[in-house]
């Protein structure tokens, strides 16, 4: 073998799956730079198809046909970077290798939790490396993978792990890479569905593609170019993905990011699939009392993340009032999370939830032009729903139905709805009036 254009080691190797010699050697000269690995969209993931399909062991007949690499270099087009947070310093339209140069959108980007105190604030990621991963957020994702291959959740595949030579090594720490298998060779996610190229036919062909097969598999007719038709998709999808997000905490992970562009499709079992696990943690390191807010936190990003695309600029103006409210996708999200709870359980809820997101949406509506063609990102953003009030809505809506369920008994604590209400009281200050307006719905606008 000649020597490797990136110096590495495999540290991790998944015995459950079948995979050719083959098949094994290419995606290591690729993850090595060897070959130039192919990056189907802007970002750090490259992709693969394989020649031969590999299988799991434990089922054989589950073909898995392609491979994502993530950490092994980026690709920073100009056609798919507006409203995104810049890669590099320049647009290049042929892939890099890994850099150890930070990318600081992490690091600046708020997310909603908790501190060690159990009480709510913002919390930032650490810095990234472009184009890479610390070979412990490799890991990360390779052992959240094996964790829900192992309780029959539907998730990529973990293939491997390798850790780079001593010339990448971002913030003292070693960096690396992993290589992941999954059941289709589009390398597409659920977002093109909801506010991705699908959404506007004939821009795209394999987005518009992978759209119309999706339907197909979810038997599904009518015009793809049709609201309706769109959101009759969303919802079958947004059941699915509510009880993906269930069944993923009740294999004891936590800290997802399940926007809709961290969920593939598997079209063989009609299910959803995790990817993008770097950030996952289990619920076993962590303290028992916490296990419950951070299983509520986990329930109300997904939440969050799927009304709040509704508003983002690709999609501004597409969707209707009126069609959001009566097909109600976050119905049929906490429906697939809660399957035993009732429409009548529900319907309040997703009413408080909609009436916090309206105005923002409308607001948005307003500005669509001067966002697409005028607007900073920064500018565009001061204009989003606040987060952290949603998120308290949310997981303070909700708590009654977690009390009850399953998710619930297997993260017990004392934690009651007054205790939430506490939180919110403390960390929302003069806006807590305002989350009282939402949360009592005496006054309403739906």
């Amino acid at each position: 073998m000649t020597k490797p254009s990136l110096d590495y080691t495999i540290t991790h190797h998944f015995p459950g799956v079948n995979i050719s010699d083959r098949e094994w050697e290419t995606l290591i000269e690729l993850a090595s730079w060897q070959r130039i690995p192919e990056f189907p969209r802007r970002g750090r993931m490259a992709w693969h198809k394989l020649a031969q399909p590999a299988s799991l062991v434990a089922n054989p007949d589950y073909q898995l046909t392609a491979a994502k690499l993530k950490g092994v270099g980026a690709w920073n087009p100009p056609d798919t970077s507006r409203h995104r947070d810049p890669l590099l310093d320049s647009f290049t339209e042929t892939p890099i290798p890994p850099t150890t140069q930070p990318l600081e959108s992490f690091a600046t980007y708020p997310h909603f939790g908790f501190n060690s105190e159990g009480d709510y604030t913002f919390v930032y990621s650490d810095p990234a490396p472009v184009g890479g991963i610390l070979h412990s957020r490799a890991l990360l994702e390779y052992r959240s993978a094996e964790i829900l291959v192992e309780n029959g959740v539907p998730t990529i595949v973990p293939l491997a792990v390798i850790q780079y030579g001593e010339n990448y090594r971002f913030l003292g720490k070693p960096m690396g890479a992993v290589i992941s298998l999954v059941p289709d060779t589009a390398p597409y996610r659920l977002s093109e569905v909801q506010f991705g190229s699908a959404t506007q036919r004939g821009t795209n062909p394999g987005a518009d593609d992978y759209y119309d097969r999706i339907r197909k598999s979810l038997g599904i007719e009518g015009d793809p170019t049709h609201e309706t038709t769109r959101l009759e998709t969303i919802n079958r999808l947004a059941r699915k993905i509510g009880k993906s997000m269930h069944d993923f905490t009740l294999a004891g992970l936590y800290r997802y990011s399940p926007e809709w562009s961290n969920f593939e499709y598997d079209f063989e079992r009609q299910e959803v699939l995790f990817t993008d696990l770097d950030s996952t943690r289990q619920m076993a390191e962590i303290p028992a009392e916490f296990r419950t807010l951070q299983a509520l936190r986990e329930l109300g990003s997904v939440v969050y993340r799927t009304v709040a695309k509704f508003g983002t600029p690709a999609v501004l103006g597409i969707y209707t009032l009126n069609n959001l409210l009566t097909y109600d996708p976050l119905f049929e999200l906490i429906s697939g999370y809660f399957p035993q709870a009732t429409a009548a359980e529900i319907k309040p809820i997703t009413k408080k939830l909609w009436n916090c997101f309206i105005p923002y949406l409308f607001l948005l509506n307003k500005y669509k032009q001067e966002i697409n063609h005028d607007w900073s990102s920064e500018r565009r953003r001061s204009y989003k729903m606040d987060h952290d009030l949603f998120y308290i809505l949310a997981m303070t809506s909700l708590y009654p139905l977690f009390r009850q369920s399953d998710i619930f008994h297997r993260y017990p604590s004392t934690l009651t709805l007054e205790n939430l209400m506490q939180k919110a009281q403390v960390y929302l200050g003069e806006r807590y009036e305002y989350f009282l307006y939402l949360f009592d719905q005496k006054t309403s606008i739906v």
